[in-house]
């Protein structure tokens, strides 16, 4: 049966879903429209990680015209498009978001805001870690190893170029998560916690992952796993898709996946 279509606008589409999350307007926010026009009709709603031109073409071929983000399209945390106006690869990626009639929406804090957080519901159900959870971030799951925990988040994200700091041997149960980025103190004061692991997408070398391997240096047991930007929040941007297509029946809804940005050397 063909998917039934009616005609709403971008603006119609984008009002209800902030609405319906429930989550306050910021005094700043890094939720915004990033290109398009939102007066635009809507054949269709994906969702994906970042906006990167692999999954904007994906989208334009499905003909799921709002794309809606976890990270920003243009490569900067506010879109500073002064800076960009003459790169040859800004100009090639809005050429093809004009062309194929499509509108980028940057709802980051919205989903994160919202009770409960959509990403880490999302993460939480696509693991399979939401019987386990036992406070907002951390989770006690069933004993494993550091290297076999490893194996099964690599497994069941697609994720082929993980990250890992501490001894594969390492006896896992108690799971911290910080999903996206790792700011220095929270990842420090999780990792000093009475948690084995902290998972989180990526922090900086010199801060988190650096704090982890001295702790490792002076034998105490722990460990880190960095996942990657994307790969961390991939998970609850399906589940934002699962959940905007629960009220919104004028158009399809799909969340896209993001293809491994990374591959390893053997």
């Amino acid at each position: 049966m063909a998917e039934r279509t009616v005609p709403i606008t971008a603006l119609q589409l984008i009002t209800r879903i902030l609405e319906k999350s429930g989550a306050a307007n910021r005094p700043q926010t890094i939720d915004h429209l990033s290109a398009g026009d939102p007066t635009t009709m809507i054949t269709g709603i994906a969702t994906m990680a970042i906006a990167s031109l692999d999954g904007l073409k994906r989208a334009a071929a499905a003909e799921r015209n709002l794309i809606l983000t976890y990270d920003p399209a243009f490569w900067s945390g506010n879109d500073a498009f002064d800076r960009l106006e003459a790169n040859s690869l800004f100009l090639e990626k809005r050429d093809f978001i004009r062309a194929h009639n499509l509108v980028c929406f940057n709802m980051h804090d919205h989903w994160r805001d919202r009770m409960p957080d959509g990403v880490a519901t999302g993460m939480a159900a696509g693991l399979g870690w939401t019987q386990y959870q036992v406070a907002a971030a951390t989770f006690q799951i069933p004993p494993t190893t550091l290297l076999d925990l490893a194996r099964d988040l690599q497994i069941r994200l697609n994720d082929p170029t993980i990250r890992v700091v501490g001894d594969p041997k390492l006896g896992v149960r108690n799971v911290a998560a910080i999903w996206g980025t790792a700011a220095q103190m929270p990842a420090i004061q999780l990792l000093n916690s009475g948690i084995d692991v902290l998972v989180t997408g990526y922090a900086r070398e010199w801060e988190a992952v650096e704090y982890a391997q001295d702790m490792v240096a002076t034998g105490q047991k722990k460990a880190l796993i960095l996942l990657g930007e994307a790969a961390s929040v991939d998970l609850g941007m399906k589940y934002c898709a699962d959940w905007i297509a629960s009220f919104v029946d004028q158009v399809p809804v799909e969340f896209l996946s993001s293809r491994s940005t990374y591959w390893g050397v053997s």
